[in-house]
């Protein structure tokens, strides 16, 4: 049998700042806000949105190495305060870390103050994928294992998932699951160059979307076996596949996303008819919608639950959304809604999904929640806040 999982703490640096009321507000108001950057290293005249961080003290980013560990350590800080972890508690976790671009911003800016060229600097400057992990383990006294994840937009669902299934199993007590995806030329100019990207707004689903847009954020949840209080979501279940059908995108048929979904709800016990809401991947982007749209009908047929997506609020989070968007989304709920999907105004009819348009009433019930990484990787868990 297996041992429950909660979500017990959790906290979120994002572009619509630190405090999670003040962020539900956002949401509930429909405020998204963006700020647009300049293509400085390819065509100075353009810009592209971008979800960033706003800092108290702006001077901080002048230090991207201080900047980057301020943001993690005081991220992880209130998660672990918000789940009221004692001393000793905090030494026993686990650490389970998702992102896509691990330490690139703090190896950049190096670069940009080094003689090196950029082969020399770039194959020996980076730390190590767990490099990270152990800054964060010496900070906070951390004596458990660590775990680094790096699987495009899924990384930081999948250490969830990983996370989410030690416990389960009983080998672990407690676990610090941290999603962060900061800000770096080597994402934003590598998205743009493969066209993904939006000009003016993201539109999930839309007839006319045009692409993502990025964002920067760290987000971090403890997961325990004790539920303290009432409202903490626990964790039922999840599944992760891989779509091989190519090097960097999933079959547009969605066959893999459907299995995903499957089997994310045959390990949490539950069917198509007990999910209450979907929290979708959507993008924005023209493959990723569509792929997703398709897995999704391949399951619930003509019986759609509810449709949202979190990344018109915040941006795609890369690494960092499958906690980013967790906390989102299950924030929402606890205040009594399910939010509305921003950008989405004219219904593409070869896609066949209308996702909600108005902040939707939704207080408890069981939800799928689904990432679709670049490269094909595929992931999907359900959590619920009911009996």
């Amino acid at each position: 049998m297996k041992n429950p999982v909660f979500i017990t703490g959790k906290s979120l640096t994002c572009s619509l700042g630190e405090d999670l009321d003040m962020m539900m507000a956002c949401l509930q108001q429909k405020q998204a806000p963006m700020d647009l950057i300049p293509l400085s290293l390819a065509d100075p005249a353009t810009s592209r949105p971008y979800y960033r961080i706003h800092p108290h003290d702006q001077t901080v980013r002048n230090n991207v190495e201080t900047y980057f560990y301020k943001i993690l350590f005081d991220t992880v800080a209130r998660a672990i305060a918000d789940a009221g972890l004692l001393q000793r508690e905090v030494e026993d976790l686990a650490i389970f870390f998702g992102s896509t671009s691990i330490d690139i911003p703090i190896y950049e800016s190096h670069y940009e103050k080094s003689d090196d060229d950029a082969l020399n600097h770039f194959s020996q400057a980076s730390y190590g994928y767990g490099a990270i992990v152990s800054e964060t383990s010496k900070h906070f006294g951390i004596k458990g294992p660590c775990y680094t994840f790096t699987t495009a937009c899924t990384s930081s669902a999948n250490a969830l998932l990983y996370a989410a299934a030690m416990i389960e199993k009983g080998s672990l007590e407690r676990a610090l699951v941290i999603g962060y995806d900061l800000f770096n030329n080597t994402g934003f100019y590598g998205f743009e160059s493969l066209r993904l990207t939006a000009t003016s707004a993201c539109k999930p689903f839309d007839k006319n979307r045009d692409g993502i847009i990025m964002g920067e954020a760290c987000g971090a949840v403890i997961l325990e076996r004790q539920c303290k209080r009432v409202q903490d979501f626990r964790y039922l279940g999840g599944a992760n596949l891989c779509d091989t059908f190519n090097v960097t995108t999933h079959n547009v048929e969605g066959d893999v996303i459907a299995e995903v979904i499957r089997q994310a709800m045959l390990n949490a016990g539950v069917t198509p008819g007990d999910i209450a809401a979907v929290k979708a991947h959507a993008t924005g982007s023209e493959m990723n919608d569509r792929m997703e749209a398709n897995g999704m009908r391949q399951v619930f047929m003509t019986e759609m639950p509810p449709v949202t997506g979190i990344k018109p609020f915040v941006g795609h989070t890369v690494g960092a959304a499958g906690v980013v968007e967790l906390i989102l989304f299950t924030e929402a709920v606890k205040k009594g809604f399910l939010p509305a999907t921003l950008g989405f105004t004219v219904m593409d009819e070869e896609l066949m999904i209308t996702p909600v348009t108005e902040n939707m009433p939704m207080a408890a019930g069981i939800f799928i929640l689904n990432y679709f990484g670049f490269g094909g990787n595929c992931t999907s868990m359900i959590i619920c806040n009911r009996s």
